[in-house]
């Protein structure tokens, strides 16, 4: 009698095991399940870092969300997420952010890559519009570089669509 209490107890706690763990994977694809897709293609926005300006400064970000805080060095160099980095890496900057060259409406059939990747050379960029993914906020909007400062001044500027 007691080898079939003793079952009991292990058939009733691989029950509670079980009926916990379906609720723990149902909680967490609620908590971390992907984030609605926004397309902001909406109100336009000029955002100018000028040359030689401190980019720790909230007026020298542009703060697009409170995940990506768009910036450059007065070094010079290319862009960077102010929120997660401290300085630009080439090969990954801005953090949190995917860019493919293209229009807005093309979003969902774009090829995305890191920043430098789609422009090859950010100066080279100016005139050039491209869609970036905010990857977190799972948001895509355009941008279209309209300047880009040599001689390590640090500023540039670009509009970008917006939501309304």
């Amino acid at each position: 009698m007691a080898n079939i209490k003793s079952h009991l107890n292990d058939i009733h706690l691989i029950i509670i095991f079980l009926l916990a763990s379906s609720c723990y994977y149902e909680n967490e694809e609620d908590l971390y399940g992907k984030l609605e897709e926004q397309v902001w293609s909406d109100d336009l926005i000029t955002f100018i870092k000028l040359d030689n300006v401190d980019e720790s400064l909230a007026e020298n970000q542009d703060r697009i969300t409170d995940n990506i805080w768009i910036t450059r060095g007065v070094s010079g160099g290319q862009i960077y997420n102010a929120v997660v980095e401290d300085a630009p890496n080439k090969d990954a900057s801005p953090l949190g952010t995917e860019w493919a060259e293209g229009v807005i409406n093309d979003y969902a059939s774009l090829k995305y890559t890191t920043f430098r990747a789609a422009t090859v050379k950010p100066k080279d960029a100016v005139g050039k519009t491209y869609v970036v993914h905010l990857i977190a906020d799972n948001i895509y909007l355009s941008i279209k570089i309209t300047s880009w400062s040599n001689n390590q001044a640090g500023g540039f500027s670009y509009q970008r669509t917006s939501t309304s």
